[in-house]
């Protein structure tokens, strides 16, 4: 029997103690459960899309100039879920222009292009002169590619909006600040 996974489940016969070999076949047995086996390595996949296994990723930015800072960042696709995370330390000839976005190691599903503001994951801020940590999220922004860095705005106890990075927001980036994210989003 051919396996009709993942559209549906097999349905095998089971052999009971009184069954002999034959009844069901012994052959036709380890044969369904072989087919049922090589569809489901099938469906889970082989090399970088095994679960758990992820693949290194070199983003590029915009409003962030690279210079000599370094990035770290990794991806894994299950199906059409892609969980991305990574981080940018800034060195000493990068900077810091305006709202940074993020590429994408996959291109995301059309949603993220016809909705602007979906939230895509965490982002955190790390000012390494103060010592402190800023918190916001990854962003849609009507594109397939990219991923736009929102921080949350308190007004009091309250986060009431989210606003862009900026050269001075949250902070004057320098020697040391990271970008730091951690995104899942649905692939094409």
């Amino acid at each position: 029997m051919a396996s009709t996974y993942p559209t549906s489940l097999d349905s095998f016969t089971n052999p009971t103690s009184a069954d002999t070999l034959a009844s069901p076949a012994h052959a036709t047995q380890h044969a369904d459960i072989n087919d049922a086996m090589e569809a489901v390595q099938t469906k889970l996949a082989i090399g970088n899309t095994v679960i758990g296994t992820y693949t290194a990723f070199t983003p590029t930015f915009t409003d962030l100039t690279v210079g000599n800072g370094t990035s770290t960042a990794r991806f894994s696709r299950v199906n059409n879920v892609v969980n991305y995370y990574g981080f940018f330390t800034l060195g000493n000839t990068s900077a810091v222009t305006g709202g940074i976005r993020i590429t994408l190691p996959i291109t995301a599903n059309s949603i993220y292009s016809t909705l602007n503001g979906i939230i895509m994951g965490d982002l955190t801020l790390y000012d390494t002169s103060a010592g402190t940590w800023y918190q916001g999220n990854v962003m849609s922004i009507g594109s397939t590619t990219l991923g736009l860095t929102r921080l949350w705005v308190a007004n009091g106890t309250i986060v009431t909006n989210m606003s862009e990075t900026s050269s001075s927001s949250p902070f004057t980036w320098g020697t040391g600040d990271q970008v730091i994210w951690n995104i899942t989003y649905e692939a094409a």
